[in-house]
């Protein structure tokens, strides 16, 4: 009966190592539920709605949506393309979109819109433009550009040049005569010629003028 004592002790030693222990295997338990019930009720989408409560806003994992009540104004979001798994980014908008100036760029290609024209830049040079008065075409190299012009004032024509140079061009003979008034009503035919012995022609409905260096 001498270890009576002694193995009530160790007795309650354990237990009390034991209590320990399966007390911190309750908390984590019990953090491990909680957790995964905060993880599961987190939300999934963000709703921001105006004061009058008709414009409303809606952030998710999906994209950006924006609502009048019940209809959809604009929409953000990501879409798959094809039977893959690569995904898109698409804008979709409903009404009137206002802007000042859109510039896109893919590498060193741009498009740039304002209210004025729609330009097409690649590598820095100029390739087309499309303005309220005409079209800009030219080349990579910039060497050789057609040019289709109706202006406010002046005459209407198209130019094609190379090197700068006039090759040929459309338009009434006003465009190439000159003369007050310019003359409107007759349309003529220039040629150029830059070779060794640079000239032109100019041809009319009436006749035909040379016009050399000599």
């Amino acid at each position: 009966m001498a270890d009576g004592p002694k193995s009530c002790s160790r007795y309650r030693k354990r237990l009390g190592r034991e209590l320990i222990f399966w007390r911190v295997v309750g908390l984590a338990a019990v953090a491990a539920l909680c957790f995964g019930f905060a993880q599961s009720q987190s939300p999934r989408e963000m709703r921001f709605v105006s004061a009058d409560g008709r414009q409303s806003v809606v952030i998710s994992g999906n994209g950006i949506m924006f609502f009048d009540k019940d209809k959809t104004l604009g929409q953000l979001v990501f879409e798959g393309v094809g039977d893959g798994d690569d995904l898109e980014v698409n804008l979709k908008l409903t009404g009137q979109v206002t802007s000042y100036g859109v510039n896109l760029a893919s590498g060193e290609d741009r498009l740039l819109l304002d209210a004025d024209r729609v330009s097409f830049v690649q590598k820095g040079r100029p390739r087309a433009s499309l303005r309220s008065d005409g079209l800009f075409l030219q080349d990579k190299a910039g060497q050789s550009q057609i040019n289709m012009v109706t202006p406010e004032q002046g005459l209407a024509g198209i130019d094609f040049v190379d090197h700068g140079k006039l090759i040929l061009g459309l338009g009434s003979v006003g465009k190439f005569r000159g003369g007050s008034p310019p003359r409107r009503d007759a349309g003529a035919i220039d040629l150029g010629d830059f070779g060794p012995d640079p000239k032109s022609r100019l041809i009319t409905a009436g006749d035909s003028e040379l016009h050399t260096t000599h």
